[in-house]
């Protein structure tokens, strides 16, 4: 557990970084005695580095505290001042006070601790750290945001369900941060006005449970796809901590489902992007008759769901599902054969669609390549409109300005209506792309989905699937990772 103090290289500023640090042992279970000692190292060490190495005013100061079973407390007092000639350190003689004086904030520091230490950090500058051992040292576990009385007294309260109007959107949005704080992929959940226009267009549609109180307490939704407004993605579905074990969250995931069974709105395909990192959502659209059609790894950062352990932290996938009580409209998907069946395992339930594996060279000489990059989660979009012949340097060309620029994570959508090109899988191997699955674009055309992992270690079998179908797609594919590793 780590906590950390920014505040002035000033000699006015000393008083708070001895509260720091005294409130600091104090939480950890420090005695008076233990407590006085570490106040007075952070008085000595704060006025050694204003004083000695004369940091700029305007650069922070930063003082962290480190509590551990085994070693007790470190706090590290970080600073950008004067690099420090550790060879020549001022020391203090206590035969000979008056002319030693400079050294004797470092003396005071290692009598009053158990351990001291400078590290030289290069361009980040200079730690001083300290260490001291706390004799009743104990960890205070975070207490609980819901206590059990109220969980229980929440589960049986009965919630208005209903069509969310634009009005809601604040509530939506402190629901949303009550849920994943700032974790959530959907940003737009965070910003009131934008949620309350795209509730009022029809862009979003949420379907929301309040309480007595008239709160938003559960919310799941669609999102109309911006390539097809007949397909919306279903998902956002979050709850308060304490009504999770309401059946509202049943509730609210039914009024979706008839909605989508009615073509409410026009609405005639729902699909879902499902976090792998645990089965709870996969089950529950499962149960609605969602048809997992491809798997988006490495997407981004895990969402810090709150209450949920989800096990140890590392860039999420997605299951990528499919709903349509209507169908779709009748195609034939051009694919590898090598694909064949495991994707019609996949789509078995579209009585529509068929599966071709004729080849053919692109007659037109440059190709459309869109390419979106999301920085913030190192991944890239890279969307074939149309394939020319120079359709692998093109594809060549945006990976490596794109790994210049810090992408990891490449999804590339190839349109499967026309034959594709012959050498299509030995090509994209030799960038490391491999197949994913299919998604749909519109209610008559189909994507296939390949994907690229740079500089990133990926772990296959940490991902979580609940569906059998989805289950042999990841099979199938770590077979053909496994060929592009040797």
């Amino acid at each position: 557990m780590i906590t950390r103090l920014e505040t002035y290289h000033d000699v006015r500023a000393i008083p708070v970084i001895r509260g720091f640090v005294i409130e600091n042992a104090l939480y950890f279970g420090a005695n008076e005695q233990e407590a006085r000692q570490l106040e007075l190292a952070a008085e000595e060490a704060s006025a050694f580095i204003i004083n000695a190495f004369k940091p700029d005013a305007d650069e922070p100061f930063e003082i962290e505290c480190e509590c551990d079973k085994q070693t007790g407390l470190l706090f590290r007092f970080r600073n950008r001042g004067i690099p420090v000639d550790e060879e020549n350190l001022p020391t203090y003689d206590s035969q000979n006070p008056n002319d030693s004086l400079e050294g004797l904030p470092l003396f005071l520091l290692e009598k009053m601790t158990d351990s001291m230490s400078l590290k030289n950090e290069g361009k980040q500058g200079w730690v001083l750290l300290f260490q001291k051992q706390i004799a009743a040292l104990h960890i205070p576990q975070a207490q609980s945001m819901v206590a059990e009385e109220q969980m229980a007294l929440c589960s049986k309260e009965r919630l208005e369900v209903a069509l969310a109007e634009p009005e809601d959107a604040y509530g939506i949005v402190k629901l949303t941060y009550q849920t994943y704080h700032y974790s959530y992929a959907k940003t737009i959940f965070y910003y009131p006005e934008l949620l309350k226009q795209a509730i009022a267009d029809g862009n979003v549609i949420v379907f929301s449970a309040k309480n007595a109180k008239g709160e938003v307490v559960v919310n799941s939704a669609y999102w109309r796809s911006p390539s097809c407004r007949e397909m919306v993605e279903a998902g956002m579905l979050m709850s308060a901590p304490e009504y999770r074990r309401n059946r509202s969250l049943l509730r609210v995931s039914r009024a979706q489902a008839r909605f989508l069974k009615e073509a409410e709105r026009g609405v005639r395909v729902a699909y879902s992007n499902l976090v792998t990192a645990h089965t709870r959502s996969q089950k529950l659209v499962k149960a609605y008759g969602f048809v997992p059609t491809a798997l988006k790894f490495s997407v981004h950062e895990q969402a810090e769901f709150i209450g949920i352990d989800s096990g140890e932290k590392r860039r999420e996938s997605l299951l990528y599902a499919l709903l349509a009580p209507h169908d779709v409209e009748p195609t034939t998907i051009h694919l590898p054969i090598r694909w064949h069946e495991v994707t019609a395992g996949l789509l078995q339930d579209f009585k529509a669609v068929e599966l071709a594996d004729q080849t053919a060279r692109p007659e037109r000489d440059t190709s459309e390549l869109i390419v979106n990059y999301i920085e913030v989660e190192q991944r890239a979009e890279l969307v074939f409109e149309s394939m020319g012949k120079d359709w692998l340097d093109a594809v060549r060309k945006a990976v490596r300005e794109l790994e210049a620029d810090g992408c990891i994570t490449f999804h590339l959508r190839l349109p499967s209506d026309q034959p594709l090109p012959p050498d299509l899988e030995e090509g994209l191997g030799r960038l490391r792309f491999f197949y994913s699955g299919v998604v749909l674009k519109t209610l008559g055309q189909w994507e296939l989905l390949y994907t690229a992992l740079y500089a990133q270690r990926f772990d296959f079998d940490a991902i979580v699937l609940a569906d059998e179908r989805g289950i042999k797609l990841l099979e199938s594919i770590k077979e053909a990772y496994a060929e592009l590793e040797e």
